[in-house]
């Protein structure tokens, strides 16, 4: 097996991993591998693709690819006959006068050592000797060497138009000496890099007659971990298109190409069909949140604001201004703090009081020593829109390190609803006696409220374990 393409996505906080690979055949226990994979990485959706040759069995080493190269190596290897052939038949007149460029190559022996004995050396030997007499074959004056004249008359037999900058350029690429003339060494370098710089695929493919691609069979495999981050994901709905199936958590699907580079435009298209289809369908902040909510304005008192506590059971409340745009937050924390210092106020007026009788003075003015929440209340504060998806969220209540957001409608900062970690928990359902029945899968403060007048009344009943 060979790894073509491995990427991975995030959207919405969704990773989606994808795997393609090519192999002589079909692999079993691909959806054991999958799961596998699944378990082991920190991808939300994992799909794993295999593609092998429509024609080919588990065991590969036949078939019509197997049929096609054999096809193309006769092709290649006619060619290279045909080439020989051309190069050892010409004029009769000319090889008697071909001079000894190579060893063992004679005069009067080109075609019988290039038919016959072309390969004992190996295929650089060949290559060496082929050039050879090609080199000769345009060598007219027998010289040993290629001058400009004999180089720009095989040009133009061979009906090759060039100007004369660029005959002068290409005579200067070759000519590496500077001498003006060609040796066989320096035509021997020019056709090895330009051999290089083509590629013999690119000429093998040429001499194939560049045969279409191998029709291939493509299995597609798709395992999604649980969560609520991934309930709108269904494969089987997104497989159908390839008479796949499965459930929407597990399931495959076998599709047929027409060629195996396509495999990659049909895996990204699965991940782009996954993302429109389902992700973008994430659970927002405005589905789940609590709505209406109460909240505090920044006049009230550490009274008022406790006693609101009391009341509704609250643990934090946002504060807001007269135009319902949060300013603040204010918890249990802040409320324990401010309580502390009212009863060391009071306390220390107490004192005042008690030494000012004692001393016969006036009694000291009676101010009012509440304070305004806007003083003590925390003032920066995170705020989640209601477009926020629950990863977002949960990643804000991580940073934060809260226990709720107050939740603005988009653009804003107008008050709309709030977001606690309870409300995360029922959506994900860790808890059974979570109340899940409502659209926000929470009660409202007023549902809620016979249930904790009965837990207090109850809760005298309660053994302590010794």
């Amino acid at each position: 097996q060979a790894l073509v393409n491995f990427n991975t996505t995030t959207v919405h906080g969704v990773t989606i991993a994808t795997v393609l690979l090519s192999a002589d055949g079909f692999i079993p226990g691909l959806a054991t591998v999958t799961k596998d994979a699944l378990d082991l990485s920190s991808s939300d959706v994992f799909i794993l693709a295999v593609c092998y040759e429509a024609t080919r069995g588990a065991k590969g080493g036949g078939g019509k690819k197997g049929k096609q190269n054999g096809q193309s190596t006769d092709k290649l290897q006619k060619a290279q006959r045909k080439t020989v052939k051309a190069i050892a038949g010409r004029d009769p007149e000319l090889s008697s006068s071909v001079p000894q460029l190579l060893p063992g190559v004679e005069v009067g022996s080109a075609s019988n050592m290039i038919n016959s004995e072309s390969w004992k050396g190996g295929e650089l030997a060949f290559t060496r000797q082929r050039l050879a007499a090609t080199f000769a074959f345009y060598d007219t004056d027998r010289s040993g060497y290629l001058e400009k004249d004999e180089i720009l008359q095989a040009l133009k037999s061979a009906n090759f138009v060039i100007t004369d900058e660029n005959f002068n350029s290409l005579i200067a690429s070759i000519d590496t000496d500077g001498d003006g003339k060609i040796d066989f060494e320096e035509f021997v370098n020019f056709y090895t890099s330009m051999e290089e710089r083509k590629k013999w695929e690119s000429i093998r493919a040429e001499m194939e007659g560049r045969l279409p691609g191998t029709p291939s069979t493509m299995t597609i495999i798709g395992r999604v971990k649980a969560g609520v981050n991934v309930r709108n994901v269904n494969l089987n709905r997104l497989f159908q298109q390839f008479n796949g199936g499965g459930h929407p958590k597990a399931a495959s699907a076998t599709a047929k190409l027409e060629d195996e580079s396509e495999a990659e435009k049909v895996l990204q298209g699965l991940v782009d069909e996954l993302i429109e289809t389902s992700l973008d369908q994430q659970l927002r902040v405005g589905d789940f949140m609590q709505s209406p909510v109460l909240s505090a304005k920044p006049t009230m008192t550490e009274k008022q604001i406790e006693d609101l506590f009391i009341r509704y059971d609250v643990r934090a409340l946002p504060v807001v201004d007269d135009n319902n745009e949060v300013i603040g937050l204010v918890s249990y924390k802040e409320v324990s703090a401010a309580k502390m210092r009212l009863i060391n106020k009071q306390e220390k007026r107490l004192r005042q009081i008690e030494k000012a009788v004692a001393d016969g003075r006036e009694l000291p003015e009676n101010r009012p020593l509440e304070s305004a929440v806007k003083g003590w209340m925390k003032q920066k504060v995170e705020l989640a829109d209601a477009s926020m998806t629950m990863a977002e969220v949960e990643q804000l209540l991580l940073e934060t390190d809260v226990g709720c957001v107050p939740v603005v409608a988009e653009g804003t900062k107008q008050l709309v609803g709030m977001v606690t970690r309870t409300d995360l928990l029922r959506q994900h359902r860790y808890y059974s006696s979570l109340h899940y029945h409502n659209k926000g899968f929470s009660d409202s403060i007023a549902a809620r409220k016979p249930i904790i007048e009965l837990r207090k009344r109850l809760k005298k009943f309660d053994i302590e374990n010794e």
